[in-house]
């Protein structure tokens, strides 16, 4: 079987499983999640051909090149969807709440995993990875209900957006720690402020160059078309990775980045209108649904059934952690009652950049299970990406009753 019908045969699937998620207001990553997991499905059963070998291109460097290229461009589409002007402005309170909506569930996420991990050298690294995966937010699963209710542009919904950056932000520097981790590194004072510098430099240098460099070549970029404006912010996306990268970093922080300081504001709205479409043709037309797919692909369903209470504390943590972390810091910050709650309920869903950081710790080797194995570490993987659709389905249904309240 040639690895590019298996490509088209995932592509097809996955586009017809997104699109029908949509239809049901649902994000188009569920569905081609869900697709990913069924053709798994399909190819583990004993009636495909002798020679079909299809498990071989799931797993396969086309996909899994195609996959790494979905995650550059939806991690610089992130940033691009963010409003750096709306989050400097709701700052303050923002960085309290994704503080509070951070630290709680990072802390109970890795110290539940530390508690039913095994021993072995990545035990650290993999319950912070659990609670790195339970410390992020989801902005597009709340923008849309704060769209379609009205309050996106409103102090609860300006809040929410401002603190999902906030929360992955720190996300994608502590995964810097944990591949650092799994590579040997001890996480200690020296490496901990070693870190923390490498990240003051990043800011500092991307700040520089977001500010003052792009909105004086943009301009120019965007009078000469499409091919030159976008090509430009490619550029400017690997550079910040590659420059995160010589930091220590991980070089996914860089596309993430370049997209926050690619705005309105600086490179003019027509500019921005046509980059952001063509980007979005790209990533959720295209490599996307490839990656999310490609996710499915390897999901082992067998999660549910070999570590259902395992699976059940995760939820309860991702729930309760955001909801409590995010929604009494919300309250301590000046907002009323139902407020808060929305807040910790909008900020509860996890979505594609948790279903990225369990993708980048399966590459890395992280979910590697103890010698004579351990079906928590086995599970792991598919623990954190049903976390993650769970929540992204829940979310915004928890939202809309909250705000209309």
């Amino acid at each position: 079987m040639e690895p590019a019908i298996f490509i088209l045969v995932v592509f097809v699937l996955a586009r017809v499983c997104g699109r029908a998620t949509e239809r049901l207001h649902q994000p188009s990553s569920v569905g081609e999640v869900m697709a990913g997991a069924v053709l798994a499905v399909v190819l583990a059963q004993p009636f495909l051909p002798a020679g079909a070998d299809w498990g071989v291109h799931a797993e396969g460097p086309l996909l899994s090149g195609i996959a790494e290229a979905g995650i550059f461009l939806l991690l610089l589409r992130a940033g691009v969807e963010m409003e750096p002007s709306e989050i400097v402005q709701n700052s303050r309170r923002a960085l309290i709440v994704a503080v509070g909506g951070s630290v709680v569930p990072l802390a109970l996420g890795a110290g539940f995993a530390w508690l039913v991990l095994p021993d072995g050298p990545l035990k650290a690294a993999q319950a912070l990875i659990v609670g790195t995966g339970l410390a992020i937010s989801a902005v597009p699963v709340a923008a849309n209900v704060l769209m379609e209710l009205g309050v996106l542009h409103q102090r609860v919904g300006e809040v929410i957006l401002a603190a999902a950056v906030f929360d992955d932000i720190l996300a994608l520097i502590l995964l810097a720690a944990i591949t650092g981790m799994i590579g040997g590194a001890e996480l200690d004072v020296a490496g901990v402020l070693l870190l923390v510098g490498s990240v003051v430099v990043f800011f500092a240098i991307t700040s520089t160059l977001g500010s003052y460099v792009i909105p004086r070549i943009w301009p120019w970029l965007g009078r000469h078309g499409v091919p030159m404006s976008l090509s430009g912010l490619l550029v400017l996306a690997f550079a910040f990775g590659l420059l995160a990268t010589a930091l220590g970093l991980d070089f996914v922080l860089g596309p993430f980045v370049a997209g926050l300081f690619f705005e309105q504001a600086k490179v003019g709205p027509e500019t921005f209108e046509r980059d952001k479409h063509v980007l979005d043709v790209v990533t959720f037309g295209a490599l996307g649904p490839l990656f999310f797919a490609s996710i499915g692909l390897r999901l082992d369903l067998h999660a549910l059934i070999e570590t259902p209470a395992f699976l059940a504390a995760l939820l309860a943590i991702a729930f309760l952690g955001k909801i409590a972390g995010a929604g009494i810091a919300a309250r301590l910050s000046g907002l009323d009652r139902r407020d808060s709650l929305s807040v910790g309920v909008g900020l509860s869903g996890r979505g594609a950049i948790e279903l990225v950081i369990a993708d980048l710790a399966l590459r890395s080797g992280a979910f590697r299970p103890p010698p004579g194995g351990d079906a928590i570490v086995e599970n792991l993987f598919s623990a954190l990406v049903i976390t993650a659709v769970v929540t992204t389905i829940t979310t915004p249904l928890l939202l809309r009753q909250t705000l209309k309240r």
